[in-house]
């Protein structure tokens, strides 16, 4: 089998999967069935052909545009009035992070670059799309992340609702976190500065380069003009084309080691709930934020899952998609240098 060929049914296989499972809205459906089906054709069918390394670079370049769409001018303005917070959030979630990526180097099997990546407080495609260019083992990465993502979405929105006393009050309307849909030249423009962006910071030999660049050239965009956007169905193109990519990392052989990921999900979930109560407790008397506001936007889940969970309950919404936005661009931005930094 040609690569051309190899990737062709990949990626028709992942599109596949992400599609099915987003029609149940599962949390990052799009992402997780791409990641099963791309997982199981190449268990199922073995090859020594390699993920080409520029598809990949390309598949930050878009993460990065669609997570740079959300730098507005009202983040700038509700920054002034949030700006310790953030920083509170950031320094908790970051130390927490270190602390437990020693502490499962130390415990486990795993390395240090596997660990601190594996206890990143991020995204699930976003980290194990990074992770491979600092050395961790990606697939422990994805499946670590994965496993944090679903332990968040379904433990702590229905315990933090039950801990304390939250009444669900569903709304008619729902929170629309992505961008306007916006016109195609202007499509065309946020393409090209994420693509100049991300091509600018990887040709620089900058960390993660790619997905950084390509935020900061959106966000200044979308600063500027305000007018940054992307079709709405690239955001789940995206999703699926990097649980395609991370699926097709992950062999029969790595179920064969699952059993050295037991301790570190364990240790993972010790480390979940000390970085949201901490966390939130310091903001809650710091920056005397809501207890409810407080937890939500430091336990570290899906921007979207969150924001969403939360408008339901009736939270403070806006506070804690603005924290889980900056929580994302301080792992993205500053976790590759801590990695370089403690690696």
């Amino acid at each position: 089998m040609n690569l051309l060929l190899y990737l062709l049914i990949l990626h028709i296989v992942g599109t596949a999967g992400g599609l099915f499972l987003r029609k149940f809205r599962l949390p990052a459906g799009a992402l997780v069935g791409a990641l099963l089906a791309a997982m199981l054709i190449n268990s199922v069918y073995t090859t020594d052909l390699l993920y080409p390394y520029e598809l990949r670079l390309f598949i930050q370049i878009l993460s990065g545009l669609v997570i740079g769409t959300r730098f507005t001018r009202s983040d700038i303005r509700s920054l002034r009035s949030m700006a310790l917070p953030v920083f509170i959030l950031m320094t908790v979630l970051l130390a927490t992070n270190l602390l437990f990526a020693f502490i499962m180097e130390y415990s486990t099997e795993l390395s240090f670059m596997t660990s601190f990546f594996a206890c990143a407080p991020g995204g699930v495609s976003d980290l194990a799309l990074v992770a491979t260019d600092f050395g961790a083992v990606m697939e422990h990465v994805a499946l670590l992340q994965l496993f944090r993502l679903v332990t968040v979405i379904l433990v702590f929105p229905p315990m933090i609702r039950k801990m304390l006393g939250i009444g669900s009050q569903a709304k008619e309307k729902t929170l629309v976190l992505t961008r306007k849909e916006g016109t195609i030249p202007y499509h065309m423009l946020t393409f090209l500065c994420a693509l100049s962006g991300g091509l600018a910071f990887h040709a620089l030999s900058i960390p993660a380069g790619a997905i950084l660049g390509a935020i900061l050239a959106v966000a200044v965009l979308n600063l500027g003009s305000d007018r940054a956007s992307y079709p709405l169905s690239l955001k789940v193109m995206v999703q699926i084309a990097a649980g395609t990519y991370i699926g097709s990392r992950i062999t029969l052989s790595s179920f064969a080691s699952m059993h050295i990921l037991l301790v570190p999900a364990l240790i993972l979930v010790v480390e979940l709930f000390f970085m949201a109560f901490v966390a939130a407790f310091i903001l809650h008397k710091v920056c005397h934020l809501s207890w409810a506001t407080a937890l939500f936007s430091a336990t570290p889940g899906g921007i979207q899952e969150m924001g969403l969970i939360s408008d339901e309950l009736g939270l403070e919404t806006p506070k804690i998609v603005l924290m889980h936005t900056f929580r994302i661009l301080a792992v993205l931005g500053v976790l590759p240098f801590m990695a370089g930094l403690f690696g």
